[in-house]
């Protein structure tokens, strides 16, 4: 049995620039990118800038604390009738209307995929809106969607953009 060896061969000036400068071009994007503050990524911080937490009793609080124009981010609420007969469910929001990004938030509110409001955050204002009958332990999803559109201005980041929105079963027939 015979095992060749053969020395190492030195690369060529060619070789070793086809190499270097590629990685030399990424490194300094690289750079480049972090000194302009550019994201890593195109993932959106959205979801973290938006919050909807259940008050008590049939509540729930929508924060948007940031959103960057183009971005848009959805949070959902979940609603049940823990009473034994059937009741009729009606929705209120509770807020100012918003001067975030200069008034250009906007916000879509969807039961079980149906739109009962899409506008101006905050326009739904004191609104009482009859959404439907649920059957004894049945439940209906609510979906808040808010935007800013492309154009809109990057401001307002860090001061939040509140409304509160209550639900009412009221039961109408009883088991």
């Amino acid at each position: 049995m015979t095992i060749a060896t053969t020395a190492p061969t030195r690369p060529s000036v060619a070789q070793a620039k086809r190499f270097i400068i590629p990685v030399a071009v990424v490194a300094g994007l690289a750079v480049l990118a972090s000194v302009a503050g550019i994201p890593w990524t195109g993932a959106s911080q959205a979801a973290s800038g938006v919050s909807l937490h259940a008050e008590p009793g049939q509540g729930a609080k929508l924060t948007i604390t940031e959103l960057e124009p183009g971005d848009s981010a959805t949070k959902v609420v979940t609603i049940r009738n823990s009473a034994s007969g059937q009741s009729r469910l009606t929705f209120e929001e509770n807020a100012e209307a918003s001067a975030f990004a200069g008034g250009a938030l906007e916000l879509r509110i969807q039961q079980d995929g149906r739109t009962i409001y899409r506008g101006p955050f905050g326009e739904m204002n004191d609104v009482t809106q009859d959404v439907g009958s649920l059957a004894p332990g049945a439940s209906s999803k609510f979906a808040f969607t808010v935007s800013l559109p492309d154009d809109a201005p990057f401001a307002d980041q860090g001061k939040p953009a509140t409304a509160t929105y209550t639900w009412v079963n009221t039961v109408t027939r009883e088991k």
